[in-house]
């Protein structure tokens, strides 16, 4: 059984390609993400950070504050705020930043949502340059702690598909990793769910918006 977990774990770093050195590095320092959650009010998004963390963050945590910088998860969010959580992945600690938006609601006109949120993405570039000029090196005391938005998780609501969303879509996708998720698709057919999902590639395809899109699998060789 001891074997079985050494080769599992040799596998994980040569699939990851990672050297011990490197490992030892992330165990001492942690990692680092953030990921920005933006979309129409009401698809859930706080909801779904909730439903992300219950299984590593205990409940008080996540329904109340502390002292510090950390804040509970209300039903609605009002304006943008982070929500940083610190759980442990395999060994390493990964300090988890959410980056919660409020949403758009009904506004006639949503260029001002759109224009405060991608303002918030570019000054994290900002802030991002004016430390590391002032270090004269590399930013952050561990790996990838940059203070940048390293993913962008853009709640479309099912079977509803408007053009704020593809602008919004399109305007974030030069500075942030752009992944449109489709909110409430348990209320969709498997069919209907397909469907909706081709739609909004073609779309964004059409108002040439690049998406993130993680690479296929290789077939196994036997």
């Amino acid at each position: 059984r001891g074997d079985l977990a050494s080769m599992a774990e040799l596998r994980r770093m040569e699939s990851l390609g990672l050297t011990a050195q490197l490992e030892a590095e992330w165990r001492r320092a942690g990692l680092s993400f953030r990921v920005m959650l933006v979309g129409e009010s009401g698809l859930g998004k706080s909801t779904f950070t909730r439903a992300l963390f219950r299984p590593y963050v205990p409940d008080a945590e996540l329904s109340a504050g502390d002292a510090d910088s950390r804040e509970p998860l209300r039903a609605r969010t009002a304006e943008i705020r982070e929500v940083v959580f610190t759980v442990e992945n395999e060994g390493f600690p990964v300090e988890f930043t959410v980056v919660d938006c409020p949403g758009y609601g009904d506004a006639v006109d949503s260029t001002s949502w759109i224009d405060g949120v991608v303002a918030h993405v570019v000054g994290t570039f900002a802030k991002h340059y004016e430390h590391a000029a002032e270090a004269g090196q590399a930013v952050g005391n561990g790996l990838q702690r940059d203070g940048l938005i390293h993913a962008c998780l853009y709640f479309v609501a099912a079977h509803r598909l408007k053009g704020v969303d593809i602008e919004f879509m399109r305007r974030l996708q030069p500075y942030v990793n752009l992944i449109p998720v489709i909110a409430k698709a348990d209320t969709m057919t498997v069919a209907e769910r397909d469907a909706f999902r081709r739609l909004i590639l073609a779309e964004l395809r059409s108002a040439g918006v690049r998406i993130f899109e993680l690479d296929a699998p290789q077939a196994s060789r036997s």
